[in-house]
């Protein structure tokens, strides 16, 4: 299943390298983003976010964006003029990098495609240094959905279909470690006759 959906996502992703954006909140008006800051963003995509974050972190910081699909992470190089900031190949649910590494971990709709959302969190909570902090943007389902939706690949990859109810999410972020989680807006809207929420979190390790 999780080789049928990643294949589905990169073949979706793959085709909109140029799209301004394919995430479901605005994560800019919550960064608090300090100096010197070690930033990840998980689903970077064509970059532009990270990009957009390296003056925030000066040239004594970092940014590093992470992407499933190789042609994101080309393009994304590919308009990369930033000395802080770099591009790599990888997967949400096994970060290669080492514990206690970021200040900052961001994402904007990618997590809702997991199933095995306990285990991405559980990366988060790894590299990220001790009173560092998650911005993550997601979908979640105001209503259980059917398993004939939440189990069908392209659904999945089309952004509603790995989505949770709220409670169920809130309940992984804890189990991974988080206490305090803020809801810093949502969003409701209808996805092919389905009550859905956009949310923005954020949490402290």
């Amino acid at each position: 299943m999780k080789d049928v959906v990643e294949k589905k996502i990169t073949e979706r992703y793959g085709k909109n390298t140029n799209s301004e954006s394919m995430g479901c909140a605005v994560l800019d008006l919550y960064f608090d983003i300090k100096t010197g800051a070690s930033v990840l963003e998980l689903g970077c995509g064509n970059g532009r976010q990270a990009i957009s974050i390296s003056d925030l972190v000066g040239d004594n910081g970092r940014v590093i964006g992470l992407d499933l699909t190789d042609e994101m992470v080309r393009k994304a190089g590919s308009i990369n003029d930033k000395r802080n900031v770099s591009f790599i190949k990888g997967d949400i649910h096994d970060l290669p990098f080492e514990n206690d590494t970021f200040d900052v971990v961001i994402s904007n709709c990618v997590i809702n495609h997991s199933k095995d959302k306990k285990r991405v969190y559980g990366e988060i909570y790894r590299v990220l240094k001790k009173n560092g902090y998650f911005l993550i943007g997601d979908v979640m389902s105001v209503e259980k959905l059917p398993d004939e939706i939440a189990n069908d690949p392209d659904c999945i990859a089309e952004c509603w279909g790995g989505a949770v109810l709220k409670e169920e999410y809130f309940s992984v972020i804890k189990a991974s470690g988080f206490e305090n989680i803020l809801e810093l807006s949502k969003r409701r809207y209808i996805k092919n006759g389905f009550p859905m929420e956009s949310v923005v979190l954020k949490g402290v390790k």
